[in-house]
Order: structure tokens, then sequence, then C-alpha cells
């Protein structure tokens, strides 16, 4: 039995240290992960702030179009009041193509 005895202590501490071992892995893994998920959430706050900067400038894009548009037609109604406007050289006299 006083074999049995050191067989015993050894095989504790080494469980003992197996144990310690395990948790400490488990901690710094856990703490891995935390690292991973602070940095994909920052780089899903990254993304969302390029794709509202993006849709800013698509917006005053769009706003600068529809100026322009606006514009042309004015422009357009504006000449067709100086046409329409405009006294006819020879009133009364009918050209049709042939």
């Amino acid at each position: 039995m006083d074999d049995a005895a050191p067989m015993v202590m050894a095989l504790g501490f080494f469980a003992m240290i197996a144990v310690t071992v395990r948790n400490l892995a488990g901690v710094w893994s856990k703490r891995i992960d935390a690292r991973r998920a602070e940095s994909s959430v920052n780089a899903i706050d990254e993304r969302l702030a390029r794709i509202e900067t993006a849709v800013d400038v698509i917006a005053l894009e769009v706003e600068r179009i529809a100026e322009a548009q606006r514009f042309a037609a004015r422009l357009e109604a504006e000449r067709d009041a100086r046409l329409l406007a405009r006294p006819h050289a020879g009133e009364g006299r009918v050209v049709t193509p042939h």
C-alpha cells in the first residue's frame, strides 16, 4: 500500500495540472472569440458608414440630374413660346411636302 500513495499523489497532481490548463485554454479561446466578434462589429459599422456615404452621393447626383431636366424643360418651353409668338412671314400660305 505504500507504493500506491505516491502514485495517487502523482496522478492527482497531473490531473490538477490538466484541469488548470484546460480552463486556461477555455478562457483564452473565449477572449479570442470576443476580439473577433468586436472586430466584426467594427467591420459592419465601417461598411454601413461607407454605404451611407454612397447613398448620400447618389442622392446628390439624382438631384443634379433632376435639376438639369427641369432646366432643359424650361428652355424648351421658352423656345416653344418664342416660336409661337413670332409672326409668320407667309400667313395664309401652307407648304405641304409631296
